[in-house]
């Protein structure tokens, strides 16, 4: 049997994606509304402010929770500081201020420790320096030689701007570093933040994809980021704002069983409805009921549209009635109930706030709900209070 290659394109893909959660990260706490920040274009990732770099970041992933990523004379340490200082020696590096090194899975080294707490252990940056000399004197492969000594050719004032601009950052857990995120983009408090954030770093990954396939350099402006957050949480509004489809809303036998010696249900005797109707109206009442519950206590739905609502289906159901009184004169009180209770129940959707609500249950049992009440009824001679006339 062939030995399986463990050349994958896995570590690749790791680190495409640990580059699109940095950057949704910086355009979520960006310090201006005008920041724009780039993949691949100058760093791993980088920030921008009006057309100057301000922040380049270099991102290091593992799967090996154990590697220590940036060990003294590791590749990813050297090499990170000869781009840096090569970035800073040109023209469009200057304005850099800000070096990040971000790991995913963080093992201290000495040198990787003195960068890392400069500021919070007091280190002076030449004592940095000193052990960034020390470590590179000794001898080691010779590729990696070579990048230290293009670092350490640089003369002490220029390690020690670079040094003073490094910010090493360890990954936070996944659900603080998508609180921070929320946080940055000001997500609604109803908001599921992992459908959001997940559709944005989607909108990303096509955004950067389209932009190196044009041969452009991925740039992705704060208010482009916000946009699609705002069009997002708009989309999962709606989702929670609509009624859920009618088989989705259970009800139980027991539940059935009780609304039949509800009012509702005796209005509906006083016109002789059938089975039919009556089955029908006890689902619908108990149904609207429960998705009423939930869209109050969700807050999607202001309260006063609910009694809005209602005024707009009792004014309908009073119009159906006189003109049915007058149509159906010679016909039988039941008779005309039964034609009311059909033009207000069997096709009406009302609007909700607004927006079309096509679940028919939210309609039907909301009249039946106002039945319940004597603020609708269907026999012609009925009269608030229970007291029928004739």
């Amino acid at each position: 049997m062939s030995k399986i290659s463990n050349n994958t394109a896995g570590p690749q893909s790791a680190g495409y994606i640990l580059q699109l959660d940095r950057a949704l990260h910086h355009l979520a706490t960006a310090g201006a509304a005008g920041d724009v920040v780039a993949v691949e274009h100058l760093d791993d990732v980088a920030v921008l402010r009006d057309g100057k770099l301000i922040l380049a970041e270099q991102d290091k992933n593992t799967s090996n929770p154990s590697a220590r990523v940036l060990n003294d004379r590791s590749r990813a340490l050297w090499r990170t500081l000869q781009i840096w200082l090569q970035l800073r020696e040109a023209p469009e590096g200057r304005d850099c201020r800000r070096h990040l090194l971000f790991v995913n899975q963080w093992r201290a080294t000495p040198l990787a420790t003195l960068l890392k707490d400069r500021v919070a252990q007091s280190t002076p940056t030449a004592t940095i320096v000193a052990a960034l000399r020390d470590a590179g004197a000794k001898p080691g492969k010779a590729k990696i030689d070579l990048i230290i000594a293009d670092v350490l050719k640089r003369d002490d004032d220029a390690l020690t701007a670079l040094i003073e601009a490094i910010e090493i950052i360890e990954a936070d857990i996944p659900a603080a570093a998508r609180s921070v995120v929320a946080n940055g983009l000001a997500l609604h408090p109803q908001a599921d933040v992992d459908i959001i954030i997940d559709g944005l770093l989607g909108w990303l990954t096509t955004k950067v994809r389209t932009d190196w396939s044009n041969g452009h350099a991925a740039l992705i402006t704060r208010q482009e980021i916000l946009l699609q957050s705002h069009a997002l949480q708009d989309l999962q509004k709606k989702s929670r704002f609509l009624p859920r489809p009618s088989g989705d809303v259970a009800i139980s036998e027991d539940d059935r069983e009780r609304a039949l010696a509800r009012n509702f249900v005796g209005h509906l005797g006083r016109i002789a409805a059938d089975q039919e109707d009556v089955v029908q109206a006890v689902d619908h009442f108990l149904k609207f009921s429960i998705e009423k519950h939930r869209l109050v206590k969700g807050g999607d739905v202001p309260l006063a549209e609910w009694s809005n609502r209602s005024g707009r289906l009792q004014e309908r159901w009073r119009n159906i009635m006189r003109r049915r009184a007058r149509e159906m004169s010679s016909s039988s009180p039941s008779a005309i109930g039964l034609a009311v209770l059909a033009d207000t129940t069997y096709e009406h959707r009302e609007a909700l706030d607004g927006h079309p609500c096509d679940e028919l249950y939210m309609t039907s049992g909301n009249y039946h709900r106002l039945a319940e009440s004597d603020d609708v009824w269907w026999h012609p001679a009925f009269k608030r209070g229970g007291e029928d006339e004739g």
